[in-house]
C-alpha cells in the first residue's frame, strides 16, 4: 500500500529566503514580499508534491540556548539579512519592523489552512523537523523537508526526501535530493553527512572546523563515507591514525582535533534528537489538539485586509484544499 505524503517545511527558512529575495509592497507602501513569497512558495510546493498532511516547523523561544551550552558562540552575532537594496529603497530599522509585522501576519494566515505548526520552547527548526521524521513519523509515511539548508541531508532515506527550492538553469523548480542523488551526486552515504559537517563546521552557525577542511577533502581523505554503512567519529579516527602511521602526514590534523570534531558531531547532529521529556511531550500535545480545517474566509479577509490580493487566489485557496483536515494517524 502507498504510503501517504507529508509535507515538512522550515518555515523561517522559507520566509527569509522570500523577504529577502524581492521586494513587494502594497496599496499603502508597506512591504508583503516576505508573506505574500511565503504563501505563494508553500502553494507551490504543495502543487508540486501533492502531499496528504502539512506540518510547518518554527524556531522556538530561545531555540539557540540548548547548543550554546556545548558552543557559547553558537549563532552569535548573526547580521539582519534585509531586502535587495538593488530593487527598493528603505532603511534597515524599517526593514527589520516589516519582518516581525510580516512574520506575525504569515502565523495568523498559516491557522486558517489545514497545516500544523510546530514551535517548540528550546527547540530549533531542525530539531523538530529530526523528531518528526525520526521518531514520530517514522517510516509510516513519505516525509519531504522543505529547506534550503544542507543540515538536513542526513536524514534522507527511503522514507526522507530534501527538496531544496533553488531554482537553477538545471532544476526549474528545485532539487529533490534523496538517497541515488546523494550517493551519485554528494557521493556520500546521508548518514555520514553528520561527519562531514562535523569535519567542516559551520561559518554561519559559528561553528569552526578543522583549519583548512571543507566537504572536498573531507571526501579525499575518507572515501569510505560513500560506503552504505553510517560510520562514527571513531572510525575517523581509527582510520586517521592509520594514515599517519603509513606516513599520510596530513591525517595528523584530525587526530589532534579530536576534541573539536566531537564537540561539532553534538551540536550539528539531527540523526538522534538529544530533546527533553518536556519538549517531546509538546510536540505530541500539539499534532494531538490541533484541529486542522480550512477557514477560507478568513484566510481571504487577512489578505485583502493587507492589501495583498492575489489575481489567482481561487487557485491558492483550490491547493490549500486539497490538504486533508483530519488528524494524522501517530
Amino acid at each position: 500500500m502507498k504510503k501517504e505524503k507529508v509535507l515538512i517545511v522550515d518555515m523561517l527558512n522559507m520566509y527569509v529566503r522570500n523577504f529577502s529575495a524581492f521586494a513587494m509592497s502594497n496599496d499603502n507602501g508597506e512591504l508583503v514580499s516576505g508573506i505574500y513569497g511565503s504563501l505563494a512558495s508553500i502553494r507551490s510546493q504543495i502543487e508540486i508534491h501533492q502531499p496528504h498532511y502539512v506540518f510547518i516547523a518554527w524556531e522556538g523561544e530561545k531555540s539557540s540556548e540548548r547548543r550554546r551550552k556545548t558552543l557559547t558562540e553558537y549563532k552569535e552575532g548573526r547580521s539582519f539579512k534585509g531586502l535587495n537594496r538593488k530593487h527598493f529603497d528603505s532603511s534597515e530599522e524599517d526593514e527589520k519592523d516589516s519582518f516581525a509585522r510580516q512574520l506575525i501576519l504569515l502565523k495568523e494566515c498559516l491557522g486558517d489552512l489545514p497545516v500544523y505548526q510546530l514551535g517548540v520552547k528550546y527547540l530549533e527548526a531542525d530539531d523538530v523537523i529530526a523528531y518528526l521524521c525520526k521518531k514520530v513519523l517514522k517510516d509510516n509515511y513519505e516525509k519531504i523537508i522543505v529547506s534550503s539548508d544542507k543540515d538536513y541531508f542526513q536524514l534522507i532515506d527511503e522514507t526522507t526526501t530534501v527538496f531544496r527550492p533553488i531554482k537553477t538553469k538545471a532544476n526549474k523548480i528545485g532539487q529533490f535530493i534523496n538517497t541515488e542523488w546523494m550517493s551519485d551526486i554528494e557521493e556520500c552515504y546521508p548518514p555520514n553527512y553528520t561527519l562531514i559537517k562535523s569535519l567542516c563546521g559551520d561559518k554561519s552557525d559559528n561553528i569552526e572546523g578543522v583549519k583548512g577542511v571543507g566537504e572536498k577533502t573531507v571526501k579525499k581523505d575518507f572515501p569510505f563515507l560513500s560506503n552504505i554503512q553510517e560510520y562514527t567519529i571513531d572510525n575517523i579516527q581509527e582510520y586517521a591514525l592509520e594514515q599517519v602511521a603509513n606516513k599520510q602526514n596530513r591525517y595528523q590534523k584530525y587526530i589532534d582535533n579530536k576534541d573539536l570534531i566531537e564537540m561539532n558531531y553534538k551540536l550539528v547532529q539531527l540523526l538522534d534528537p538529544n530533546i527533553s521529556i518536556t519538549s517531546v511531550d509538546t510536540i505530541y500535545r500539539i499534532i494531538e489538539k490541533s484541529n486542522l480545517k480550512f477557514n477560507s474566509p478568513n484566510f481571504r479577509i487577512k489578505l485583502l485586509s493587507e492589501g495583498i490580493s492575489p489575481s489567482n487566489i481561487d487557485n491558492w485557496v483550490s491547493s490549500f484544499a486539497t490538504i486533508k483536515t483530519s488528524s494524522i494517524e501517530i
